[in-house]
């Protein structure tokens, strides 16, 4: 599995004094929360929303609505759990693109990713939602009023309803970049030892075989299409309701990323 995998157990419990401390609170919270979320199949929590003239994920497109529900068998339910975990990894890198729906008690997530782009919405239900745009090396992210109210009360400020704009060089901009997962694409996670094979059932309409690991009352199931390509098109956890059952969807389709319409300012730097 990836280091990012191996660290799902980390809190962001973390209250910070200073500026500089609060930008690095941001940065180890968002990195933490992408870490989780890549333990299973890599993508934040989800929720929809409009991001600039960027083509933002919205609630018309069902989660594997573009899976191969009407292809052929692939007969992946037949190789071993590892072969189907490496192989749904892979499959899902080679699309070049998808979506990922991710929803946990802590926070939603609805993005659309490349190894190059990335638009989405992240909602983090007791700490106000932000709506995320990068295209190359430029990030965007514009927060609501209670995100920024809860960064005010730590000492930073950051406007709400604008768009900020940075680099990954920048720590803020950096931390909100950590929920596009675009490790997906160039370092597809690879599997552990301990998987094994599940059952043939249909997610969302596809037809998928789950492979999985389980820790006493605890696991992660990842559900992989077993018609057209082997897409990963499903990942939950149990006995973990903090961590995020993430769905898969759009596999191919362009993410269309472009710099948001309207007032943009550069982010703080510390």
């Amino acid at each position: 599995m990836s280091s990012a995998s191996k660290h799902q157990h980390a809190t962001t419990g973390i209250m910070l004094k200073t500026r500089t401390r609060v930008v690095r609170h941001v940065t180890f919270a968002v990195t933490c929360a992408a870490a989780i979320t890549s333990l299973a199949a890599c993508g934040p929590d989800n929720a929809g929303g409009s991001t600039g003239n960027a083509s933002a994920p919205g609630s018309s497109s069902a989660p594997g609505a573009s899976t191969g529900s009407q292809a052929k068998p692939n007969g992946i339910e037949k190789q071993s759990a590892k072969e189907i975990y490496d192989k749904a990894r892979q499959a899902n890198a080679d699309a070049g693109a998808f979506r990922e729906q991710g929803t946990s008690s802590k926070q939603k997530t609805d993005i659309k990713l490349s190894a190059t782009e990335c638009v989405g919405k992240v909602d983090r239900l007791q700490q106000g939602s932000f709506e995320i745009i990068r295209k190359g090396s430029d990030i965007w992210g514009k927060v609501d009023a209670r995100f920024a109210a809860g960064m005010q009360a730590h000492g930073a400020t950051i406007p709400s309803g604008k768009w900020l704009h940075g680099t990954p060089a920048n720590p803020l901009m950096r931390a909100l970049g950590t929920y596009c997962h675009q490790e997906q694409f160039t370092k597809p996670d690879k599997a552990s030892d301990d998987l094994t094979v599940g059952k043939s059932t249909t997610v969302n309409g596809v037809p998928v075989v789950s492979v999985g690991r389980k820790v006493g009352d605890k696991g992660v199931t990842y559900y992989v299409a077993t018609t057209g390509k082997p897409n990963l098109v499903k990942r939950e956890v149990a006995g973990r309701d903090d961590l995020p059952t993430i769905n898969y969807s759009d596999f191919g389709k362009p993410v269309g990323a472009s710099a948001p319409t309207g007032e943009v300012v550069e982010a703080p730097s510390h």
